[in-house]
């Protein structure tokens, strides 16, 4: 056909208005592509969606010779107004020594960035655990081992959160620094290290880019801009086998955060759900009743915060067994106890009772465990009646004051009345002898606290009138809503 005069450069009538040399690229027939060449097909021409044919040959895997044909031709290696990638990324992506080699040859230009990540080829190759020749070519090519992105980050560095173990090894030959710092937003202060204790893909452990990482001289307690350390962040993120690694090359497990919070406070957070992780930091010399955080609290604490996540309640009997000190209190005085109850958890009230935890107990502003239940507006108001219920069982002083003056029951006579468990609570305290008349030291009775509402009168007559034997002239009025 060609012989005959056939336009070597005709445009099929297919959706890709591609050329007949495209379509030899595309289906990996080095001779044609040779004989449309030798016949005058431009090598750069581009289809409808401005795909040239060198293009097609670097990100394929097809023959090197087509793509040596092509720039021996005359096909641009760098980009070419309209391309959306550069051929030398679409060889780099797709990890071909040999069609890298040929494009540094021809000229094509490392410069070239990632689109809009604007990642350098070295860190696209990084990315992509490219060979290590590979590597070394853009390296010799003019490009920094240590050249960083638009976001502050190295080659290596990329490679260690990709879990690019054959990239790091090759990197780190090539004379990558181990200790450099990203300058990118979110990431300042990282070295490789932290970007290797929370890889992107969650099925790999890193444990071998750590421990090489390591043995090149990163410093294991290193500490970024939140002045956490690379096993820190790893528990922070819930990455328990990189943080193992980190732990088993020596990571200190008593270092502190910002916040002055150890490892353990950061595995007592809601959400991770390896709670033997708690046992494991504990045997590697983590302290159970290491106070830390702004309100300089036990790990302890940090689970009963969290009460609300099922794993969580299985942290605090593991901490409880390994011997977390029930009548620590916080920089405000508040227990164990006194949260689990101003959070209204009954199943953590139940277990830190059933731990000797003091019921009695006093915050800074002298309120105790009852105080906390009574004056708090979460949960719903079943729990707070059974979880009053239960401290005064336990022996809970129903006429306690704080230093306010408020008992108990200025607590739950100022709630919604409109719910018969509140009633209920109520009752609680005044068959226990709760003081009806108790004064605060602005001169209000538990009468004082009522609420304005449908309940009110009824509210203040029911506190007035409870006998101590748990009777009153009230008990068919009672709302049943």
């Amino acid at each position: 056909m060609l012989a005959a005069g056939a336009n070597v450069n005709i445009r099929g009538q297919n959706r890709q208005q591609s050329t007949a040399l495209m379509e030899a690229v595309i289906h990996k027939h080095p001779n044609a592509v040779q004989t449309l060449l030798e016949n005058g097909a431009l090598p750069d021409a581009k289809s409808f969606r401005s795909k040239r044919a060198l293009l097609i040959a670097t990100a394929g895997n097809s023959e090197v010779a087509i793509t040596e044909l092509l720039l021996k031709y005359g096909a641009q290696a760098n980009l070419t107004k309209g391309d959306k990638t550069a051929p030398l990324l679409g060889a780099i992506k797709s990890n071909q020594e040999a069609k890298v080699a040929l494009l540094l040859k021809y000229g094509a230009d490392t410069g070239t960035s990632n689109g809009g990540n604007e990642m350098h080829l070295l860190h696209v190759a990084a990315a992509r655990n490219a060979t290590p020749a590979i590597l070394k070519m853009l390296i010799d090519a003019g490009i920094p081992v240590d050249s960083q992105d638009s976001r502050g980050r190295t080659p290596l560095q990329m490679a260690a959160a990709c879990s690019s173990t054959r990239a790091v090894r090759r990197l780190l030959d090539l004379g990558a620094n181990v200790s450099l710092e990203s300058m990118g937003r979110g990431t300042e202060g990282w070295t490789a290290l932290f970007f290797a204790a929370k890889p992107r893909r969650s099925r790999v452990d890193n444990i071998t880019i750590i421990r090489t990482l390591i043995m090149h001289g990163a410093e294991i307690d290193c500490k970024n801009e939140a002045q956490q350390t690379p096993l820190q962040f790893a528990i922070s993120q819930r990455a328990t086998k990189q943080a193992q690694a980190l732990v088993d090359s020596g990571a200190s497990i008593l270092a502190r955060n910002a916040d002055g919070e150890t490892v353990l406070h950061l595995a007592s957070l809601a959400g991770f759900r390896h709670h033997d992780l708690t046992y494991w930091l504990t045997q590697s010399g983590a302290d159970v009743n290491w106070a830390g955080g702004k309100q300089g609290e036990t790990p302890i604490f940090y689970a009963i915060r969290d009460f609300y996540y099922p794993q969580n309640l299985e942290k605090i009997q593991d901490l409880l067994s390994l011997g977390a000190d029930v009548h620590f209190q916080n920089v405000h005085g508040l227990t164990p106890l006194s949260l689990a109850a101003s959070l209204c958890s009954l199943e953590m009230t139940k277990l830190l009772l059933d731990h000797g935890s003091s019921v009695n107990s006093r915050d800074i502003q002298g309120r105790c465990p009852l105080h906390h239940v009574c004056e708090t507006n979460r949960g719903n108001p079943q729990e707070v009646h059974d979880i009053v219920a239960l401290l005064i069982q336990h022996g809970a002083d129903v006429s306690s004051r704080d230093y306010s003056g408020r008992s108990p029951l200025h607590g739950v006579a100022a709630k919604d009345w409109t719910l018969r468990p509140i009633w209920q609570a109520a009752g609680e305290l005044l068959e226990a002898g709760a003081d009806r008349y108790a004064m605060t030291n602005d001169g209000k009775s538990p009468l004082d606290m009522v609420p304005d509402g449908i309940c009110s009168e009824t509210q203040g007559i029911f506190i007035r009138l409870q006998h101590a034997n748990g009777h009153s002239s009230l008990d068919g009025y009672k709302t049943n809503t």
